[in-house]
């Protein structure tokens, strides 16, 4: 006669065990919010992780019709055709880190001064003597551990490797302690300036 067994542990952060027989299975539970919907489309319900764990992931909110709407009137990014300047605009996180990514890809580093950052950021460098060429080096020397954090953050968030924090003014994403050994830069953090979000800090 054969034996089963099933154990349920559910903890506050909608993580299961389930155990069957001898064998054990991890799967987690997780609420994808609908904004994030929104923003990447249709992602898979259930995903596998390479350590066999289980992702199973549910909207908190199946209606965001007003989201959608105001998102699509909003341009993320305008090239004007005559001097083929840009502008960029960030209205989520993802936005922000998705922009610096870029440039930092094509380094192009008045774009990301100028569109990017912060305005207190922007005031800071502006104030010392070469304090533009401060901020490109920083970006230059640092750029291969600077994209190697944002990229985390943008694809970890989902996975329990990034700790958000949220004051009404300042948004900070951190690395989680299991994984932030491993980054050279282990928090990111954004500021709203009237109706959108700016890149303000990068420790």
């Amino acid at each position: 006669m054969q034996l089963r067994s099933v154990i349920l542990i559910l903890i506050h952060c909608g993580f299961c065990l389930s155990a069957v027989g001898c064998a054990k299975q991890t799967v987690e539970y997780r609420s994808r919010p609908a904004w994030g919907m929104t923003l990447t489309g249709n992602l898979p319900a259930e995903q596998v992780r390479k350590d066999g764990t289980i992702m199973k992931f549910s909207s908190g909110d199946t209606k965001c019709t007003a989201l959608q709407e105001y998102l699509a009137t909003i341009e993320l990014e305008e090239t004007d055709e005559l001097t083929g300047n840009k502008t960029l605009r960030s209205v989520f996180p993802e936005h922000v880190l998705t922009h610096t990514l870029t440039c930092l890809r094509d380094r192009t580093w008045d774009l990301l001064f100028e569109q990017i950052v912060s305005t207190k950021m922007q005031q800071f460098y502006n104030q010392k003597e070469n304090g533009r060429e401060e901020f490109n080096d920083f970006f230059i020397t640092n750029r291969r551990e600077i994209a190697k954090t944002l990229q985390r953050i943008l694809g970890g968030s989902g996975f329990g490797d990034v700790v958000i924090t949220d004051n009404n003014y300042e948004i900070v994403h951190s690395l989680s302690q299991k994984v932030s050994r491993d980054y050279t830069f282990k928090t990111v953090s954004f500021v709203h300036e009237g109706q959108f979000l700016r890149l303000h800090s990068i420790r």
